[in-house]
């Protein structure tokens, strides 16, 4: 019996990096803002605790999506990355409040960091799903 050797494609590679860029941005570059003086925390961060949470999860699903060679496997992977991505756009600011002051850190650049690495994920997502659909329309015909 022959092993067919799995190869990762480009969308797979481009999956998990744009996840690993979402995670480590999120704890470093547009990580929300730092405790209060009195050592509380302001409600950013656990909108920023929530995205990590979800980008942990996309690096997850990353992973297995690269690791699999089943395409019912990978478009299903595809489905819950996209749904985790717009809880992640949606948490900073929607479903989770910031603070009050528009010039606070959480706004300038945990917002928008969070909404551009996770439009790049979903956009990622799509075109696999995509990709995959077609695929297999041409085993179909």
């Amino acid at each position: 019996m022959e092993t067919k050797k799995r190869r990762a494609g480009g969308c797979d590679l481009l999956l998990l990096v744009l996840s690993v860029v979402e995670l480590v941005g999120i704890r470093t570059v547009f990580r929300p803002c730092g405790p209060k003086e009195d050592g509380s925390w302001m409600n950013c961060h656990w909108a920023g605790q929530a995205v990590t949470g979800i980008a942990v999860c996309l690096v997850i699903l990353s992973i297995a999506h690269l690791l699999t060679g089943n395409r019912g496997m990978k478009l299903g992977l595809d489905v819950g990355v996209m749904v985790l991505t717009v809880f992640s756009v949606l948490i900073p600011g929607r479903l989770i409040g910031l603070c009050m002051m528009p010039d606070m850190r959480c706004h300038q650049l945990m917002t928008p960091g969070v909404t551009v690495c996770s439009v790049l994920v979903l956009a990622a997502a799509v075109a696999d799903a995509a990709l995959i659909g077609r695929k297999g329309k041409r085993h179909e015909v």
